[in-house]
């Protein structure tokens, strides 16, 4: 009789085993849902809306410039010269991070290092070349996607910035345009008016075509420092202006670049506002106008755009700025969005707060750049804190891409 009973007991310490085994998988599985904010925490004593997450995505000494390649890698540069915000001097290098697995850390490779890339800051990607800028020129060598190192042949130059003016800043952008490759060029406070060189304080325009110095596009500006060209074919720079200039009404700016205009730094204020140092200049009614205004040492660094990335209403096409703060203090560094006009892209209403909780003795200390990922986050970089952040509806579903940017 035991014999007889032997096969359904195997039977049954089989199923049981299974059943057993099974549940052994599920709990050992990763509890990682199928959203982005279903792993990870977010970041202590930051605050963004109740329907987002804010995540730390990767520690990076002095990250500036961020750029997405088409299949997902982000690039970032990390200049060793003291940036003239006051961020600690960084690797002289361009990192890469790639994240295969969204539940695991990025890996981290260094793509470019060395006494070449000591003021390394703008980052572009464009027809095969990885283009950047250092302190005198634009440089650009061959790219294949997904490559960790940067190729090894001797950079082709683009565009040479030499100059003997002592009042030239380094830290350049590079945004591709319908048209061509746009450089910005920035300047520090002076009153040479009329300039001393129409280039200093400018965009131009560089490449096959263009002069070796680039053509200008606009001028008259301080400081230019990032600039954008959206896929709606319009061109955009945030403009920091004259330091002092809160009694004449002075402001930063976000232009739209447009061939011809002249923003009137260092002789102008603003349009029929002239430099109150400079006693010789009278007429600033050609000054063009911007399209937003921030007050002054708010300092907006990098900014983008919402582009049916999935985010909620609201927040869709919206406009979001990195504000650096003020130089000394800080204060209104963080990051902030207005809605759009949908014809014209441009901010309806002032931008006001999206994340608070940034400045001094703070976990996240300024924003720097600002981009969008093709799967839809928002990344942006710390320079002062030496770190990079995203944040994500937490409605926004894992392996999507919405295209490159």
């Amino acid at each position: 009789m035991p014999k007889a009973r032997r096969p359904a007991l195997i039977v049954a310490t089989i199923l049981i085993s299974a059943t057993a085994l099974a549940g052994e998988r599920r709990r050992a599985a990763p509890s990682f849902g199928t959203h982005f904010c279903d792993s990870g925490t977010d970041v202590p004593g930051v605050a963004v809306p109740a329907e987002f997450c804010i995540r730390k995505f990767a520690d990076v000494q002095t990250p500036r410039a961020l750029l997405f390649a088409p299949n997902g890698d982000l690039f970032v540069s990390s200049p060793k010269r003291i940036t003239p915000g006051g961020a600690p001097p960084g690797a002289g290098a361009i990192f890469l991070f790639r994240q295969s697995d969204l539940d695991k850390p990025p890996q981290r490779f260094t793509f470019a290092q060395g006494q070449q890339y000591q003021t390394v800051h703008g980052l572009l990607i464009a027809d095969g070349f990885l283009y950047y800028t250092v302190e005198d020129a634009v440089n650009r060598v061959p790219y294949t996607q997904g490559a960790t190192t940067i190729d090894t042949s001797a950079p082709t130059i683009v565009a040479s910035f030499y100059t003997p003016l002592t009042y030239a800043r380094f830290t350049h952008s590079l945004a591709l345009g319908t048209d061509g490759i746009y450089v910005s060029r920035g300047q520090f406070d002076n009153v040479h008016c009329p300039p001393e060189d129409d280039r200093m304080g400018s965009i131009l325009r560089i490449g096959a075509g263009h002069s070796s110095s680039g053509d200008i596009v606009i001028n008259g500006l301080r400081n230019p420092l990032f600039i954008r060209c959206m896929p709606w074919g319009a061109c955009y720079a945030a403009e920091l202006s004259g330091d002092g200039w809160e009694a004449q009404g002075g402001t930063e700016k976000l232009i739209e670049l447009s061939d011809g205009d002249n923003f009137g730094y260092p002789c102008c204020v603003k349009k029929d506002v002239p430099n109150p140092e400079i006693s010789s200049m009278r007429d600033c009614s050609y000054v063009a106008a911007p399209k937003q205004t921030f007050p002054l040492h708010d300092t907006p660094f990098g900014f983008d755009w919402e582009r049916d990335f999935g985010w909620p209403d609201r927040y869709k096409d919206a406009f979001f700025v990195g504000l650096h703060g003020d130089y000394a203090s800080w204060a209104h560094a963080g990051l902030r969005w207005a809605p759009t006009d949908p014809v014209t892209h441009l901010p309806t209403q002032t931008p006001t707060d999206f994340m608070t909780g940034v400045g001094k003795g703070k976990t996240i200390s300024r924003v720097a750049d600002i981009r969008f990922a093709p799967d839809g986050r928002l990344f942006f970089s710390d320079d002062q804190g030496g770190a990079i952040y995203w944040i994500a509806p937490r409605s926004l579903l894992r392996g999507q891409s919405f295209g490159s940017q």
